[in-house]
């Protein structure tokens, strides 16, 4: 059991974030300060806030992880500035103990979908009956937590996107990276119950209620 989490909450962002997410930010850092993490199996918490602006979000992605490394992190948050997220979050995602936890949210689209997928590519739905953890093959930075062991044992660039020849177009930086850390020996793994406390935020808000209105 460790003594310490020495926790980097890395926020890449372009330099206009969403008051939304701005208040989110500031509930759970109170959280983290007055309470701490539960169940977390430590004596004491030290929070570093890395938030960075930049126009591309890899070299953005890329720095915060090496500040993280830099300050001797033992983990990383990364909260993209469009998510929205109940204080305790943490406690939740804290509570799987694996190397990577991800939230899984929908995408801003006209005809939302969830963007975490299986190895087969298919989306990973979370539901009302969805609970606890699940191993899955890809998924997005959104609300993501890792132990920085993940860094120090995938080769660095981490958020590299690829060129796909067939569409004529670049990747994002998370399906590479995923990729990356599998073959350095990292599963990763959704956390359906801290999804629900989660929303992406556009024009509106989505969350995981929206594709579950008919069972409801």
């Amino acid at each position: 059991m460790d003594e310490e989490i020495r926790l980097t909450i890395g926020v890449p962002t372009s330099g206009f974030v969403r008051s939304a997410f701005a208040h989110s930010l500031t509930n759970m850092m109170g959280h983290l300060c007055s309470i701490g993490i539960k169940n977390s199996g430590t004596k004491s918490l030290v929070i570093q806030l890395e938030m960075l602006e930049g126009s591309v979000i890899h070299i953005s992605r890329e720095s915060i992880v090496t500040r993280a490394l830099a300050a001797n992190a033992s983990h990383l948050l990364f909260l993209d500035d469009d998510m929205v997220f109940e204080p305790d979050i943490l406690d939740t995602m804290f509570e799987c103990k694996k190397p990577i936890v991800l939230t899984n949210y929908l995408l801003k689209t006209e005809t939302p979908c969830f963007l975490i997928t299986d190895k087969y590519g298919q989306h990973v739905d979370t539901t009302e009956k969805s609970t606890g953890i699940q191993s899955v093959y890809a998924g997005g930075f959104g609300i993501s937590l890792f132990d920085i062991e993940v860094f120090k044992a995938t080769p660095q660039p981490w958020f590299m996107p690829l060129w796909m020849k067939e569409q004529n177009m670049y990747t994002t930086e998370d399906v590479p990276f995923f990729y990356r850390t599998r073959k350095a020996g990292f599963e990763a793994f959704v956390d359906h119950d801290a999804s629900k406390k989660v929303s992406h935020v556009g024009n509106k808000r989505w969350n995981w209620k929206e594709l579950n209105k008919e069972s409801t």
